[in-house]
Protein backbone atom coordinates (compact mmCIF):
# COMPACT_ATOMS: atom_id res chain seq x y z
CA UNK A 1 0.00 0.00 0.00
CA UNK A 2 1.28 3.06 -0.83
CA UNK A 3 1.78 6.30 1.36
CA UNK A 4 -0.81 8.77 1.30
CA UNK A 5 1.35 11.44 3.08
CA UNK A 6 4.39 12.19 1.22
CA UNK A 7 7.65 12.15 3.04
CA UNK A 8 10.15 15.59 3.74
CA UNK A 9 13.39 15.94 4.86
CA UNK A 10 15.03 19.07 6.27
CA UNK A 11 18.17 19.72 5.03
CA UNK A 12 20.68 22.85 6.19
CA UNK A 13 23.85 22.46 4.18
CA UNK A 14 26.81 24.79 4.57
CA UNK A 15 28.33 24.04 1.12
CA UNK A 16 25.47 24.70 -0.93
CA UNK A 17 25.25 27.05 -4.21
CA UNK A 18 22.47 29.00 -2.26
CA UNK A 19 22.04 29.31 1.40
CA UNK A 20 19.58 26.83 3.24
CA UNK A 21 17.47 25.74 4.82
CA UNK A 22 15.84 23.61 2.55
CA UNK A 23 13.12 21.07 2.38
CA UNK A 24 12.86 18.14 0.54
CA UNK A 25 10.46 15.60 -1.14
CA UNK A 26 12.28 12.32 -1.29
CA UNK A 27 9.40 10.73 -2.80
CA UNK A 28 7.76 10.78 -6.84
CA UNK A 29 7.81 13.39 -7.57
CA UNK A 30 10.96 14.05 -5.97
CA UNK A 31 11.78 18.17 -5.62
CA UNK A 32 13.60 20.77 -2.99
CA UNK A 33 11.60 23.95 -1.94
CA UNK A 34 13.49 26.47 0.19
CA UNK A 35 10.50 27.73 3.10
CA UNK A 36 10.28 30.98 4.13
CA UNK A 37 8.92 32.17 7.78
CA UNK A 38 7.51 35.21 9.14
CA UNK A 39 9.07 36.81 12.44
CA UNK A 40 7.09 34.11 14.81
CA UNK A 41 8.69 30.77 12.63
CA UNK A 42 5.33 30.62 11.04
CA UNK A 43 6.20 28.53 7.40
CA UNK A 44 4.21 31.05 4.75
CA UNK A 45 5.79 29.77 1.62
CA UNK A 46 7.73 27.70 0.11
CA UNK A 47 9.97 28.19 -3.50
CA UNK A 48 10.51 25.15 -5.64
CA UNK A 49 14.45 25.15 -6.33
CA UNK A 50 14.44 22.24 -8.44
CA UNK A 51 12.66 19.68 -9.80
CA UNK A 52 14.40 16.48 -9.98
CA UNK A 53 12.48 14.09 -12.35
CA UNK A 54 12.12 15.03 -16.10
CA UNK A 55 8.27 15.80 -17.76
CA UNK A 56 7.29 15.98 -13.97
CA UNK A 57 4.06 18.10 -13.60
CA UNK A 58 4.12 21.17 -11.77
CA UNK A 59 0.68 20.64 -10.68
CA UNK A 60 1.39 18.09 -8.99
CA UNK A 61 4.68 19.56 -7.11
CA UNK A 62 2.47 22.44 -6.38
CA UNK A 63 -0.46 20.11 -5.12
CA UNK A 64 2.23 18.86 -2.40
CA UNK A 65 3.68 22.00 -1.92
CA UNK A 66 0.55 22.59 0.45
CA UNK A 67 1.15 19.82 2.35
CA UNK A 68 4.19 21.33 3.67
CA UNK A 69 3.28 24.15 6.26
CA UNK A 70 1.38 21.02 8.06
CA UNK A 71 4.36 18.53 7.70
CA UNK A 72 6.29 21.05 9.78
CA UNK A 73 4.54 21.96 12.21
CA UNK A 74 3.99 18.62 13.03
CA UNK A 75 7.29 16.91 12.27
CA UNK A 76 9.54 18.79 10.13
CA UNK A 77 9.99 22.01 13.34
CA UNK A 78 11.71 19.18 15.32
CA UNK A 79 14.10 18.47 12.32
CA UNK A 80 15.34 22.15 12.19
CA UNK A 81 18.43 23.46 14.09
CA UNK A 82 17.23 27.56 13.99
CA UNK A 83 17.26 28.27 17.75
CA UNK A 84 13.58 29.39 17.39
CA UNK A 85 12.30 25.81 16.28
CA UNK A 86 14.42 24.85 18.85
CA UNK A 87 12.84 26.99 21.40
CA UNK A 88 9.25 26.06 20.29
CA UNK A 89 9.66 22.37 20.05
CA UNK A 90 11.19 22.55 24.08
CA UNK A 91 7.75 24.46 24.91
CA UNK A 92 5.46 21.91 22.84
CA UNK A 93 6.54 19.27 25.34
CA UNK A 94 4.69 21.42 28.35
CA UNK A 95 1.37 20.02 27.78
CA UNK A 96 0.05 22.36 31.21
CA UNK A 97 0.79 24.91 29.01
CA UNK A 98 -1.96 23.97 26.99
CA UNK A 99 -4.45 23.97 30.40
CA UNK A 100 -5.78 27.88 30.89
CA UNK A 101 -8.35 26.06 33.66
CA UNK A 102 -5.21 26.51 36.09
CA UNK A 103 -2.79 28.76 37.21
CA UNK A 104 1.06 28.17 36.84
CA UNK A 105 2.60 27.00 39.55
CA UNK A 106 6.51 27.67 40.91
CA UNK A 107 7.37 24.02 39.12
CA UNK A 108 5.99 25.02 35.68
CA UNK A 109 6.99 28.02 35.41
CA UNK A 110 10.76 27.32 36.09
CA UNK A 111 10.01 24.33 32.95
CA UNK A 112 9.13 27.28 31.04
CA UNK A 113 12.09 29.62 32.43
CA UNK A 114 14.60 26.64 31.99
CA UNK A 115 13.70 26.63 27.99
CA UNK A 116 13.52 30.35 27.45
CA UNK A 117 16.51 31.21 29.36
CA UNK A 118 18.87 28.33 29.01
CA UNK A 119 21.85 30.70 30.29
CA UNK A 120 23.32 32.86 32.52
CA UNK A 121 23.96 35.80 31.85
CA UNK A 122 27.04 37.63 33.88
CA UNK A 123 24.72 41.23 34.25
CA UNK A 124 22.05 42.00 34.99
CA UNK A 125 19.32 42.90 32.18
CA UNK A 126 17.02 45.58 33.19
CA UNK A 127 15.11 45.72 30.17
CA UNK A 128 12.51 43.44 31.43
CA UNK A 129 11.39 43.17 35.00
CA UNK A 130 9.39 40.38 36.85
CA UNK A 131 5.81 41.67 36.13
CA UNK A 132 7.03 41.49 32.27
CA UNK A 133 7.89 38.53 31.98
CA UNK A 134 5.30 36.78 33.70
CA UNK A 135 3.46 38.14 31.13
CA UNK A 136 5.09 36.45 28.57
CA UNK A 137 3.97 33.33 30.09
CA UNK A 138 0.70 33.93 30.14
CA UNK A 139 1.45 34.82 26.05
CA UNK A 140 3.26 31.61 25.42
CA UNK A 141 0.17 29.81 27.08
CA UNK A 142 -2.31 31.33 25.14
CA UNK A 143 0.12 31.03 22.33
CA UNK A 144 -0.06 26.67 22.92
CA UNK A 145 -3.82 26.52 23.34
CA UNK A 146 -4.07 27.93 20.11
CA UNK A 147 -5.86 31.65 21.46
CA UNK A 148 -8.70 29.25 23.67
CA UNK A 149 -7.74 31.51 27.05
CA UNK A 150 -4.36 31.47 28.76
CA UNK A 151 -2.84 30.48 32.27
CA UNK A 152 -2.52 33.06 34.69
CA UNK A 153 1.27 33.33 36.30
CA UNK A 154 1.33 35.67 39.52
CA UNK A 155 4.54 38.22 39.87
CA UNK A 156 5.65 36.33 42.68
CA UNK A 157 5.22 32.62 40.86
CA UNK A 158 7.41 33.85 38.15
CA UNK A 159 9.94 35.54 41.16
CA UNK A 160 10.22 32.07 42.82
CA UNK A 161 10.95 30.33 39.71
CA UNK A 162 13.71 32.49 38.61
CA UNK A 163 15.25 32.12 42.38
CA UNK A 164 14.78 28.56 42.50
CA UNK A 165 16.58 28.01 39.31
CA UNK A 166 19.44 30.46 40.52
CA UNK A 167 18.99 33.46 38.76
CA UNK A 168 20.60 36.73 40.28
CA UNK A 169 18.18 39.76 40.81
CA UNK A 170 18.29 43.10 41.49
CA UNK A 171 15.60 46.10 41.30
CA UNK A 172 16.14 49.17 40.11
CA UNK A 173 14.36 53.00 40.84
CA UNK A 174 12.23 51.15 44.16
CA UNK A 175 10.45 48.96 41.72
CA UNK A 176 9.11 46.06 43.25
CA UNK A 177 9.78 44.09 40.24
CA UNK A 178 13.23 42.64 40.12
CA UNK A 179 15.29 41.99 36.97
CA UNK A 180 17.23 38.80 36.23
CA UNK A 181 20.63 37.99 35.14
CA UNK A 182 18.96 37.19 31.43
CA UNK A 183 20.74 37.62 28.01
CA UNK A 184 18.38 40.03 26.13
CA UNK A 185 18.20 38.33 22.63
CA UNK A 186 16.68 35.65 24.94
CA UNK A 187 14.10 37.82 26.03
CA UNK A 188 13.65 39.23 22.90
CA UNK A 189 13.31 35.79 21.12
CA UNK A 190 9.94 35.15 23.26
CA UNK A 191 8.39 38.56 22.77
CA UNK A 192 8.69 38.42 18.81
CA UNK A 193 7.74 34.80 19.04
CA UNK A 194 4.72 34.85 21.68
CA UNK A 195 3.05 38.11 21.10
Amino acid sequence: MARKYPKFLWSNPSNAKSSGPFIVHTQHPRFIVQPKFDEKRNLIHTSVVEIWEEEQSFVDVLEIQKEIPRWFNESGRYQSIHEHDKLICGLLQLEFLKDHGEHFTVDEARKVVQILFPFKAKKIYYGSTSYGLKHRLEHISDYFSKGHGYKYCSNDTLIKAFELEGFKSATEDGSPNPCFNIYKKDVTAAYHLFR
